[in-house]
């Protein structure tokens, strides 16, 4: 079981990295990052709540493997520490977004306290 558990994981992380690289292309980086981010908080948040998604595979696959390669903490703190302006603004901006996507995203996977 668990390395099922594993392989889906990394299948998710490969989706979902090579999706963010897609946005990478097609995108500035002060726009994709925000994209990237915002998205995946909204996928993690639903898919955490949605019963669909409740079994240990959906959530290796889903939440750990896809939602965790497709955001990246890593590129932001790049970002902001390169002299690129406005740092902190741009932090904050993504920190706030951020979590709110992810509130809408447990609504929308039917959390409704």
């Amino acid at each position: 079981m668990k390395a099922r558990l594993l392989l889906l994981t990394f299948l998710g992380g490969a989706v979902g990295s090579a999706l963010r690289y897609g946005f990478t292309l097609e995108f500035n980086q002060f726009v994709w990052l925000l994209a990237v981010n915002l998205l995946g908080a909204l996928v993690l948040g639903f898919v955490q709540t949605n019963a669909r998604f409740q079994s240990p595979e959906s959530q290796s696959l889903w939440a750990t493997g896809f939602a965790g390669g497709f955001t990246t903490l890593s590129s932001l703190i790049t970002f902001a520490t390169l002299g690129n302006d406005p740092n902190f603004y741009y932090v904050a901006i993504q920190l706030v977004t951020g979590l709110i996507a992810y509130a809408i995203g447990r609504f929308l996977g039917g959390e409704r306290r």
